[in-house]
């Protein structure tokens, strides 16, 4: 939803349709270009339709899965029954509204999808799970439930190209899900300028993790090289900026970590200014758009190859295995006491961002679609 059409707009005049006053504030900050406006085409009935099956499935996550699976389903009719008019390509994110999908494969249209995370997330997370226990609830059979509401996923079996943010989804889409090299393409995401107006001005060893506390992002395993580092009298600070539920907070790995709790756009710009050096140790991403904001707030970025960042490693940060928090603590070391490095990253950092505002973003998926229209038409799976 956007602030300025629609639902959104709705939502937004009354602030009575969505709980949490954050998410409002999050949706007031997304608006359609005004010349995109009249162009623009929404939906009603299934949106509303779908707010009283999300509240009926409470905290159920299989239900959850179920509700907004049945929900694109009928927001994928109702956009596919308006008709694609002259188009002949369809860009679509992994199976969202996976029935206009494929309403549009059957009307012969090149099918784009953009695959914004780690198609093996799932797996990741379910194997990652098992070996911590008591983190987080186990996931539901995603698998099992799409099979029954949809048959076959779209992204399988209607993809003609794939858009990729980082080489890390390349090449898991590649190794792990049989799709060919040449109908992929990788465009990485951009960074609003406002980042760039962060002052910082750092507190040495304050080591800031912004996002959601989870195992997915690697929480684990930034408590655990915490505990390594404060065995060898670390004199810092290890602040999480996001949400992080109980289970995550009464870890004992979690015991050195400082949790802030939910934290505004406006509270992270802060953090970022006071902040030594932001560390990021995920196992599962797409190409997280906090390490972007770090980098064009100056700062020395520590991540995994599984990040899907833009950071060079031993230019703007380090890049360190993941589930590895004896190495991951070493980085931190490393960039801590070297305060010429730590500034050298922290300039390379902002210059590296520059690379990649939202323009240069648009520069390059353009340039992407325009080679996938040259190449010859054809499944993108193997």
């Amino acid at each position: 939803m956007c602030a300025n059409v629609g639902l959104g707009k709705l939502v937004c005049a009354t602030g009575r349709l969505i709980g949490n006053p954050q998410a409002i504030q999050r949706l007031r900050s997304r608006h359609l270009p005004p010349e995109l406006v009249s162009k623009t085409r929404t939906f009603w009935q299934p949106n509303i339709s779908y707010f009283p099956r999300m509240l009926t499935a409470g905290a159920n996550a299989a239900q959850l899965y179920r509700a907004n699976l049945q929900w694109q389903c009928r927001l994928g009719e109702k956009m596919a029954a308006e008709g694609f008019g002259n188009a002949t390509w369809l860009h679509s994110f992994l199976d969202e509204f996976p029935t206009l999908i494929f309403a549009a494969k059957r009307a012969g249209l090149q099918i784009v999808s953009e695959l914004y995370i780690l198609l093996s997330t799932d797996r990741i997370l379910s194997d990652e799970r098992s070996h911590f226990p008591g983190w987080e609830p186990d996931l539901p059979d995603y698998d099992n439930i799409t099979q029954q509401v949809l048959g076959q996923r779209p992204l399988f079996h209607c993809t003609d190209y794939v858009l990729c943010p980082s080489e890390a989804v390349r090449e898991d889409a590649i190794a792990n899900f049989g799709f060919r090299r040449e109908q992929t393409a990788m465009v990485p995401y951009g960074v609003h300028e406002r980042w760039f107006t962060v002052c910082n001005q750092p507190v040495r060893a304050r080591i800031l993790f912004a996002g959601t506390a989870e195992l997915r992002k690697g929480i684990h395993y930034l408590g655990l090289a915490a505990d390594k580092l404060f065995a060898r009298n670390f004199r810092g600070e290890f602040r999480i900026a996001g949400n992080a539920p109980a289970s995550v907070r009464s870890q004992k790995a979690c015991r050195h970590l400082n949790f802030l709790g939910r934290t505004s756009r406006e509270k992270i710009a802060e953090e970022f200014a006071g902040a030594d050096i932001v560390v990021l140790p995920s196992l599962a991403e797409g190409s997280a758009a906090v390490i972007y904001e770090a980098l064009a707030a100056g700062l020395p970025v520590v991540t995994t190859p599984e990040a899907g960042s833009v950071v060079r490693d031993g230019i703007e940060g380090r890049i360190v295995p993941s589930r590895d928090p004896e190495t991951l603590a070493n980085a931190i070391t490393e960039i801590v006491e070297d305060r010429q490095k730590r500034e050298r990253m922290a300039h390379a950092a902002r210059e590296r961002a520059q690379e990649f505002t939202w323009g240069r973003y648009s520069e390059r998926l353009i340039a992407a679609l325009k080679s996938f229209a040259a190449k010859e038409h054809g499944p993108a799976r193997t």
